[in-house]
């Protein structure tokens, strides 16, 4: 029922509790008068009006009563109501019972949003501003950054005679021993398969032994791995491969970001990826 009918019944209960308790003590100024009148006027019968008035006057008083425990009860009704109707207009998410789904909404929001254009235009300075090496270095450190990663590496093409090779060339929190190598020809491995398909791989739970991330407290094996291509650009080939690692799992609003800085990489830098032999 609806606030606006509780405070209509509670204002006809409010009069009627009104107007039946004067018309109880109007009853009870008058109670000797009348009780004379009717024994005067019926001397056989005076027991029996005389109850007749009593009952009717008892009757009057508990319908009072009630009257006024009803219209007391109803307006708290109404009360509520309406300050429960102010908060559901007013969005108040401790009364929402949507509120986990509605804070997820706008999380997902802010996520886009500090993902969006302004961490995009971050990367473009970045290709502004450094050449080489470097500038591969400062993007992969800011990509990991935004993507809130432990471990990230940048793969690129290296075309020996008849074989591509995708050879580890910048690297994030990245331990590799001097004298070890890391390439991959096409096909092989996650970085190799990414190569060979074209396309983005997201693992949320990375094989044993596949990597390590080594910290002062020791090693640990993260816990999802995020791979994208970067293509050419005219797309004929891939030219390199981001290969990115967390300890939480990786959503598909980040794996679009890096899809994102990929394609910007393979417009501008495909040069500083590919190398020949």
């Amino acid at each position: 029922m609806k606030s606006g009918t509780y405070k209509v019944f509670a204002i006809i209960s409010m009069a009627l509790f009104i107007l039946i308790s004067i018309k109880v003590g109007y009853d009870f100024y008058n109670l000797d008068e009348i009780i004379v009148k009717e024994i005067e006027i019926v001397e056989v019968s005076k027991k029996k009006n005389l109850s007749s008035i009593i009952l009717r006057l008892a009757v009057f008083a508990g319908i009072a009563f009630f009257s006024g425990f009803l219209t007391i009860l109803l307006t708290n009704i109404a009360n509520s109501s309406y300050r429960y109707g102010d908060n559901i207009n007013t969005h108040d998410p401790s009364l929402d019972p949507d509120k986990d789904l509605v804070n997820e909404i706008n999380n997902l929001k802010n996520t886009k949003s500090s993902l969006g254009l302004s961490a995009l235009g971050e990367v473009n300075k970045i290709l502004k501003s450094y050449t080489g090496e470097e500038r591969l270095e400062k993007i992969l450190g800011l990509v990991c950054k935004n993507l809130e990663a432990c471990q990230g590496a940048i793969y690129a093409l290296k075309k020996e005679s008849k074989k591509s090779l995708y050879v580890f060339q910048i690297g994030y929190a990245y331990y590799i021993p001097e004298s070890q190598i890391m390439q991959y020809e096409l096909g092989e491995g996650l970085v190799g398969q990414v190569a060979k398909d074209g396309n983005s791989m997201l693992l949320k739970s990375v094989p044993e032994g596949y990597m390590q991330v080594i910290s002062g407290l020791g090693q640990a094996s993260p816990k999802s791995l995020l791979i994208v291509p970067i293509r050419s650009q005219n797309e004929s080939e891939v030219i390199g491969i981001f290969e990115i690692a967390s300890f939480v799992n990786f959503t598909e609003l980040q794996k679009n970001y890096l899809q994102e800085v990929s394609t910007l990489l393979s417009e501008q830098i495909a040069d500083s990826l590919v190398a020949t032999v």
